[in-house]
């Protein structure tokens, strides 16, 4: 069994890197078009969509440069990483913590997006909570609910002889590695007698209520937005109409990818201990979908919303203009705009020969 497990290792890392590569430019791209090419008055909402993405890279990297790993055996499970020759086991043991805290401040973000699109669409009054300094509630929010998720994982998988003797046949079967002198946190739900763990299942019951709520936002919001969406929008002017609509297609997928690579993932992981089965299986290897959905999130805004399918139009259109061969004089070339069915137009323009 030893085998296959560090072959799955090796994916993992792997899906990391491509994770990492095109998270990095992706968000580059997202930022670049948004400051200097997207013109449309999105608001406040430009801000949140900036500030995720940049979330989204700070999580896909903490993933590449930790490469978490969690290993599931019967009552509990033991988070931990290689060891590290340009940094000590404590720093690493930090970075095992900052990851979980980041993924809680990512998981919280996306709700509060929902919240922002809800309440533009249902409580106008409610928008002055995203004007202005009030903003940065929002951020502040989104970062504490990480840092109460690291604190979790660090209080209460901290480990202990009892974790430490439970685990550590299997990781040195497994991965070749000795459990004490590794970074590493165990969550054991059970003793080999039965008993609860009560520490270890305080964990558990934060990441349920953390998840949890966040999960509820996204749902409720979701799901108001979808049965009285027609109505709200058939007063808004077309140009407003049409941008509500490009955002709402974005949430229906931003609800559906988190759903399967952040929420799901990691309610298997959490939840598979409680019901004590036999089985030892690598279940780090679902942080892969944490790497990619990063990259995934800014995909799905590029490709929906009509201002950065222009812009990117407008960017490639440019690069070749200004690449034709010095026989050709460039033309003058205008922004693209979108039309009434999300159409792409050009002004008419001609190009001379000398």
């Amino acid at each position: 069994m030893k085998m296959p497990f560090i072959q799955l290792d090796k994916l993992t890392r792997l899906i990391a890197a491509i994770g990492f590569i095109s998270t990095s430019i992706l968000v580059l791209l997202f930022i670049f078009l948004t400051v200097y090419f997207v013109k449309r008055d999105f608001g406040s909402y430009r801000n949140l969509l900036i500030a995720f993405s940049i979330l989204g890279f700070a999580f896909s990297s903490s993933e590449y440069i930790v490469h978490p790993m969690i290993h599931s055996y019967s009552a509990g499970f033991v988070y931990f990483t290689n060891p590290s020759s340009l940094f000590s086991n404590e720093a690493m043991k930090i970075g095992l913590v900052l990851f979980c805290g980041i993924y809680g401040a990512t998981v919280c973000f996306i709700a509060i997006q929902f919240l922002y699109r809800y309440w533009a669409l249902f409580d106008v009054n409610k928008m002055k909570w995203f004007e202005g300094w009030k903003i940065s509630i929002w951020f502040f929010y989104s970062l504490f609910i990480g840092t109460i998720w690291a604190i979790g994982i660090f209080h209460f998988l901290e480990n202990d002889d009892y974790s430490l003797d439970y685990f550590r046949q299997g990781v040195r079967q497994h991965y070749s590695l000795e459990l004490s002198s590794i970074p590493s946190f165990t969550s054991l739900i059970y003793t080999r007698n039965g008993d609860v763990r009560w520490k270890n299942l305080m964990c558990t019951v934060e990441m349920t209520m953390i998840i949890g709520m966040q999960y509820l936002i996204i749902c409720f919001c979701g799901r108001k937005m979808s049965t009285g969406m027609k109505e709200k929008i058939s007063m808004l002017s077309e140009t407003s109409r049409r941008l509500h609509t490009q955002f709402f297609k974005s949430l229906v997928l931003q609800i559906v990818v988190p759903t399967f690579l952040l929420f799901l993932p990691m309610i298997v992981i959490i939840y598979l201990p409680l019901f004590n089965l036999e089985f030892s299986f690598p279940t780090g290897i679902l942080f892969s979908a944490f790497a990619i959905y990063p990259a995934i999130d800014i995909a799905i805004i590029l490709y929906i919303v009509c201002d950065y399918r222009n812009a990117i139009k407008y960017v490639w259109k440019t690069m070749k203009t200004t690449c034709v061969p010095e026989r050709y004089i460039p033309p003058e070339i205008s922004f693209p705009v979108c039309t009434i069915q999300n159409l792409v137009a050009y002004p008419i323009q001609t190009t001379r020969m000398v």
